[in-house]
């Protein structure tokens, strides 16, 4: 059966870039039907409730939300669709603490700050001698955003002319674009020491620093510490209520339980949807906020697709699988000694080595443990702690869990992890546990409906990272009428990037729109 209404563009997916999506489009005056197949909005930035706690299911800390308006790019969409205010934030004190240990066995425990001056004096204190290179690292940080900053201005579509404009002016952007975090540091001189503090971040990017865009963690890191990182004080939960919010003041439509059967195409060009239940519904212009995979996989018939997106698509690699556990503690942060919201923890600093312990179950001993009282005291009830334990896998372990073995898997990953934590930070929490639950990547392949459970998107190594994917994105753009947004997109994964890539993706298929309307026009005179 099929839907009376036509839509401009019809939106799949009411996680963080979906709802950007929808919102910057209906903005523009377009008619907008946005599609969920869960009852509520967000995708990963959602809460769930276990006993009096409610925990955030994976926002750690939002990037690019400076404290002052215009500060950072994330804060300047939500200052442009109008819900900066509507948010109540929580700033979060300092960048991270890091507890591990040096390859050569010496022991790291050092908490970096947010600012620019702020980090690189407390990287001289813990590691004498590094000041210079780190003021020539953040030197050069500083023209690789510029660059960046510029470069958008032409739509990451540059004429030859202002490509050499941008070498010229930002030649070291252009020098390093091609290497590795730690080529970069090595060619900086950065100390050891002081490299392996300052790659610490590396888990929630999902790449060892071998193999890992020095311009994609550079870009990363510096948004952090120059602009410094915010919650949402009643979580994540509302930021996606604030965009779903201002989507349906601005006459938008959602539809939940809602899930997606069929992308239709008509002579090589998308036109509409098959809803699971039957209903069709038309529009010459999809936005998909899920993998590719899932799409062209489950969503696309194989006749509609071109060779070159399922070429493309099957060369690309998963990106990192996600494990949390949440703790719910009878114990307020102070009682138990708790000082530090985002604590990483690894058996040592070497990215690589650690790389490689996280493709396996009983080997990955990596956890980033965030502590959301210290930044929000009131986010339980007085007297308690939400603690969150988080790790990453790089390869489908999960997938050989025996079914009959997988809460009993569960049960064995909690108890390590916390005893991991126990042991490096010295905090005992095993016995103020009042609720805990474990989500591993099989509870996210099920709840995102990610391929094996994915949430870093598609792995972002050297030939498929942030300026292959940009420098390529209008030619990569081979199936008419769809595009793609979200963890998976342009700008890789994270909730920051998913929001930039849902901007991004609505102003793209708005350019699209206006081409077409100009071609016909053309052909009518």
């Amino acid at each position: 059966m099929s839907d009376t209404k036509n839509y401009d563009i019809i939106v799949i997916g009411a996680g963080c870039g979906g709802l950007t999506a929808a919102v910057c489009a209906v903005k523009e005056g377009k008619k907008v039907l946005l599609l969920e197949r869960h009852n509520s909005p967000g995708g990963l930035s959602s809460s769930f409730i276990r006993g009096r706690f409610e925990f955030d299911i994976s926002l750690h800390q939002l990037c690019g939300y400076g404290i002052n308006a215009g500060s950072g790019e994330t804060r300047l969409i939500f200052d442009d669709i109008g819900i900066s205010n509507k948010i109540k934030w929580s700033d979060i004190p300092d960048f991270f603490r890091f507890i591990s240990k040096t390859r050569t066995g010496e022991k790291i425990d050092v908490l970096m700050p947010f600012g620019v001056d702020n980090f690189i004096n407390a990287m001289e204190e813990y590691v004498p001698g590094s000041k210079p290179s780190m003021v020539k690292l953040f030197n050069l940080a500083e023209e690789i955003k510029n660059a960046t900053d510029h470069l958008s201005e032409f739509e990451n579509q540059p004429s030859y002319s202002q490509i050499h404009s941008t070498i010229k002016k930002y030649g070291n952007f252009v020098r390093t674009a091609p290497y590795s975090v730690n080529e970069v540091l090595n060619a900086l001189d950065v100390p050891q020491k002081a490299r392996d503090i300052f790659e610490a971040y590396w888990p929630y990017l999902g790449v060892d620093c071998d193999r890992l865009s020095f311009t994609q963690y550079i870009l990363t890191v510096y948004n952090l510490i120059n602009n410094g990182s915010v919650v949402p004080s009643m979580r994540s939960y509302a930021l996606s209520m604030a965009l779903v919010s201002e989507f349906e003041d601005l006459g938008g439509e959602i539809r939940y339980n809602s899930p997606v059967s069929r992308i239709k195409f008509k002579n090589g060009q998308a036109c509409g949807v098959i809803l699971k239940n039957g209903k069709i519904l038309n529009s010459s212009h999809i936005i998909c906020n899920c993998s590719p995979t899932t799409a062209y996989a489950k969503m696309i018939k194989a006749s509609d697709l071109p060779r070159s997106a399922v070429k493309r698509t099957n060369a690309r690699s998963f990106g990192a699988r996600s494990a949390c556990i949440y703790l719910g503690l009878n114990r307020s942060p102070e009682e138990l000694g708790i000082k530090d919201y985002s604590v990483f923890i690894s058996d040592n600093s070497d990215s690589v080595e650690q790389y490689e312990l996280m493709k396996k179950i009983e080997t990955n001993n990596n956890i980033s443990a965030i502590c959301l009282n210290i930044a929000n005291p009131e986010c339980s009830p007085k007297g308690t702690t939400i603690l969150c334990l988080s790790t990453i896998y790089t390869d489908n372990c999960w997938a050989n869990v025996a079914p009959e073995d997988y809460y009993n898997e569960k049960d064995l990953l909690a108890a390590r992890l916390i005893s991991a934590y126990e042991k490096a930070t010295g905090i005992t929490i095993h016995n103020s546990i009042e609720e805990l639950e474990v989500a591993t990547p099989v509870t996210f392949a099920r709840y995102i409906n990610a391929p094996q459970g994915v949430t870093l998107g598609y792995l972002g190594n050297d030939w498929d990272s942030l300026l292959p994917r940009i420098m390529t994105e209008k030619t990569d753009n081979d199936t008419p009428g769809l595009r793609f947004c979200g963890g998976w997109g342009t700008q890789l994964a994270g909730i920051h990037n998913a929001i930039a890539t849902g901007r991004n993706t609505a102003y793209a298929t708005l350019a699209d729109i206006a081409e077409e309307r100009g071609a016909t026009n053309e052909q009518k005179n």
